[in-house]
């Protein structure tokens, strides 16, 4: 009798167990998403940085659907459904998230992102708070609102800008005046920081 009674409470502790794995949901407030899109600035930005990805924001869980954060024209909110529709996402997290993106942290986040919504999308991937590009939101999100560097800034002149596509890309942006020690965040180093993880 207590054997059955000991193995019917291992089997409801297995049972409870795979449900709340089941339940558990898979983004995290605060989850970073990167991806990869088309179209021939997407292509150069992989070919300078050396990365499959191009893009890259910052998700939520809002009126109940994950949303992304997402500097494009202008920065604003998009749903992951309508994101995932452009590419696929990987989806990483901070490693120490559970003590640092607590409600009172993803509060932040939110309320440095209310002083960026709205603006417009930054071509020129100027470092001013002006106009913003995916990663410099991504970047200045964390930065500013948690004090969390996640990667260091580059200058223009550190990524490789040998390939043909780039420097037309780098033509058509800036002409004759290339910016070359401008600081710049791509996504590559969000997706290359040391206080990340990947989770899917």
């Amino acid at each position: 009798m207590k054997k059955i009674i000991g193995a019917t409470l291992v089997l409801s502790l297995l049972l409870i167990t795979y449900a709340f794995k089941q339940t558990k949901p898979l983004y995290n407030n605060g989850d970073i998403v990167l991806q990869t899109t088309n179209g021939e600035t997407g292509k150069a930005i992989q070919l300078a940085t050396h990365s499959k990805f191009n893009h890259c924001g910052v998700l939520f869980f809002e009126n109940n659907e994950w949303v992304v954060y997402e500097a494009v024209q202008p920065v604003g909110k998009i749903s992951l459904s309508d994101f995932n529709k452009r590419g696929k996402a990987t989806v990483m997290r901070l490693k120490n998230a559970s003590t640092i993106l607590t409600a009172s942290g993803i509060q932040k986040l939110k309320t440095i992102y209310k002083t960026y919504d709205g603006k417009n999308y930054d071509t020129k991937y100027n470092w001013s708070d002006d106009e913003l590009y995916c990663s410099e939101l991504v970047y200045k999100l964390y930065f500013n609102g948690l004090g969390i560097e996640l990667c260091k800034p580059r200058h223009l002149k550190d990524f490789d800008l040998s390939n043909p596509l780039v420097k037309k890309q780098l033509d058509i942006k800036y002409n004759n005046h290339i910016p070359l020690d401008e600081p710049m965040v791509a996504p590559s180093d969000i997706e290359t920081s040391n206080l990340l993880q990947i989770i899917n």
